[in-house]
């Protein structure tokens, strides 16, 4: 079943899976790269039924989208480095906000998709794929998110969020990040100024040492 953005979908979704299991499609939008090929796109809405099914309370979206992009093996839009930045500038979403990302345009959305890419990653070093299983466990239990996460690790989830923003915030000052973020702009653009700063230089000289001449050879 095929309708723009799917039922109730934003423009950007590739897929939509709903909670009676019904799966939409964007044919238009269906291997246009390899991250939206039909396996991959299967793979990621197979998750949310997966979770779907679990009962008890919802997992925030941030953290589900994550679960699909770990197990799909890849994100449907392109990763890069804003997290990393958005930390440098002070701007990187808590966890309470993150959700928010996905009622967004499609720039936003990738953010979601990355920031619960990098949560799940995280999670899942730290913790094991067994911590994961009793999270699942626990909200299909009926415990909330926060509890279920305290319950399956140990930790509370605040100071997990805490871990993970210090080790995904560079230790940089932002406008060092940037520069180093794009080293070769960067470069070229230090070269340029280089090059100025030399011909004005040269041209300086030359018109001082014209003006010295001028005044050696001038009338006694």
């Amino acid at each position: 079943m095929v309708e723009r953005g799917g039922p109730g979908g934003p423009e950007w979704a590739v897929a939509i899976a709903r909670r009676d299991d019904r799966l939409f499609f964007r044919l238009d939008l269906l291997g246009q790269t390899p991250a939206t090929s039909i396996p991959h796109v299967a793979a990621h809405e197979s998750v949310h039924q997966v979770v779907a099914h679990l009962g008890g309370f919802p997992l925030p979206r941030w953290f589900e989208e994550g679960l699909c992009v770990h197990f799909a093996g890849v994100s449907y839009f392109d990763l890069d480095t804003r997290l990393e930045r958005l930390a440098a500038a002070g701007n990187l979403p808590r966890f309470a906000e993150a959700g928010d990302l996905f009622a967004g345009d499609a720039r936003r959305a990738s953010i979601g998709y990355r920031f619960g890419q990098e949560v799940v990653a995280a999670f899942l070093s730290r913790f094991g794929d067994e911590a994961l299983r009793r999270l699942l466990r626990a909200v299909a239990e009926g415990r909330r998110f926060e509890a279920a996460f305290l319950e399956a690790t140990g930790v509370p989830l605040a100071r997990f969020e805490e871990a993970w923003r210090s080790g995904i915030t560079p230790a940089l000052p932002f406008w060092l990040y940037v520069l180093l973020e794009n080293l070769e702009l960067t470069l070229l653009v230090a070269g340029a100024i280089a090059v100025a700063l030399g011909y004005l230089r040269y041209r300086l000289r030359r018109e001082a040492a014209l003006i010295r001449l001028d005044r050696i050879s001038g009338p006694e």
